[in-house]
């Protein structure tokens, strides 16, 4: 059973997926952040409550095909972490390769504070990109 932090993020999640971004900002902090891989052409830091939908705007629009498959969310009280695959196909290769991608997500009071993304191997992400 996952703890609070896990449950949020999993609604988080699922109302990314419905692209239902409003529903998103609702349950991001004024100040949120993002963290992305510096090397990536998304990468650095995005804030605002319209984060999440800037950067993933940003990662789709990178590829010419992107897929997330989420495998797990699990958290505690003040953390939850997804688990889930990464496929892309790169447009300037038209390779299509895959990538284990953690995503670790901070609440306080309910409310996204920070989300920060850890590719299995960024590198080669921006070779691809």
């Amino acid at each position: 059973m996952t703890g609070p932090a896990g449950k949020l993020l999993a609604e988080v999640y699922r109302l990314a997926g419905l692209r239902d971004w409003d529903g998103v900002a609702a349950l991001c902090a004024p100040d949120f952040v993002v963290y992305e891989a510096p090397g990536l052409p998304y990468g650095g830091e995005w804030r605002g409550q319209d984060a999440l939908q800037r950067v993933a705007t940003a990662m789709y629009g990178t590829w010419e095909t992107a897929k997330v498959d989420i495998h797990e969310i699990v958290g505690g009280k003040e953390w939850g972490v997804v688990v889930l695959t990464l496929t892309m196909t790169s447009k300037r290769t038209g390779r299509t390769f895959s990538q284990t991608v953690n995503e670790a997500g901070r609440f306080k009071d309910g409310i996204l504070q920070e989300l920060r993304i850890h590719y299995f191997d960024a590198a080669e992400v921006a070779a691809e990109a």
